[in-house]
């Protein structure tokens, strides 16, 4: 495991700061290496020519879906499965949805032939992977961070308290580690107190940068990527190597190592303010 220190030998003097940013700077380089070689590999690769295959629902459709089906995770056509080598059970009840079919067809108007378009809607049906079988989807492993971290979870802990924001432990629905909600955190505290702490500084970082200073035009993928490298930086500089799912995650986010250095500077400060902050507090707390 990579590690810079501890925490507890935090350096001092005039050259603090220029030696914390060259470790940052060192950091996120070898995270965007991580990044795109996750990308470059042949497996998410496969994953993605599969997650091409399937459509993006528009909303009514996917509450539509939710309503018939809300346990749907991978939801696509009959023959969209068996090109994927897979097959809907016999007995099956497909998930009804509309489905645009465009139109067009020429008119006689004074004599002229104009061409006139449109669409319309007609029912169709649709399956969840859980109704069919055969061969297995290509995933992309997102391990959890097994390691235990409660001096660093109790850090995070002081640090969010000391900008005011709440944070809340406990089990959290849908399959969320952490809810960043604009002053207040949820941390799901079923996980090892290493991943606690990556998602809690997962979502210190969004509170930071996205909640009341959100840049225009910022997408969600590049959100996510700004947060999750920031927490990877955070978790190194005290010991926990967050690398595999760090870089897995945002290669899922569609990030790369372009889009990381595009917000170098961002994710820099704030994963700056966040260590010192959590040393500054433990430096206080030892003298108290």
């Amino acid at each position: 495991m990579r590690a810079y220190h501890d925490g507890a030998r935090a350096s001092t003097g005039p050259d603090k700061a220029k030696e914390l940013r060259k470790r940052i700077d060192d950091s996120l380089d070898g995270l965007a290496r991580a990044i795109d070689e996750v990308r470059a590999s042949e497996t998410f690769q496969r994953f993605l020519a599969v997650q091409a295959r399937f459509h993006h629902y528009s909303w009514h459709n996917s509450m539509l879906i939710a309503m018939q089906r809300p346990d749907a995770t991978r939801v696509a056509g009959y023959k969209t499965w068996q090109k994927l080598g897979r097959q809907v059970r016999a007995g099956e009840r497909g998930i009804m949805i509309f489905a645009p079919r465009p139109w067009t067809r020429e008119v006689e108007r004074d004599g002229e032939t104009e061409t006139e378009s449109g669409i319309f809607f007609r029912p169709v049906h649709v399956f969840d992977v859980a109704q069919t079988e055969g061969e297995e989807l290509p995933t992309v492993n997102v391990p959890t961070v097994d390691a235990t971290a409660d001096g660093l979870l109790a850090r995070l802990v002081r640090v969010a308290e000391h900008r005011g924001i709440a944070v809340n432990f406990g089990a959290l629905a849908g399959g969320a580690f952490g809810v960043s909600k604009g002053g207040a955190v949820d941390v799901d505290n079923r996980h090892a107190t290493g991943q606690q702490a990556k998602t809690l500084a997962h979502e210190l970082a969004h509170e930071a940068l996205h909640k009341s200073d959100r840049p225009q035009g910022l997408t969600y993928s590049a959100a996510e990527l700004e947060a999750e490298s920031v927490a990877y930086v955070v978790c190194l500089h005290f010991g926990i190597d967050t690398e595999v799912r760090s870089s897995r995650y945002i290669a899922l986010w569609n990030g790369d190592s372009k889009a990381l250095r595009e917000s170098l500077e961002r994710i820099a400060n704030t994963a700056r303010a966040l260590i010192d902050e959590a040393e500054g507090l433990e430096a206080r707390k030892a003298v108290a």
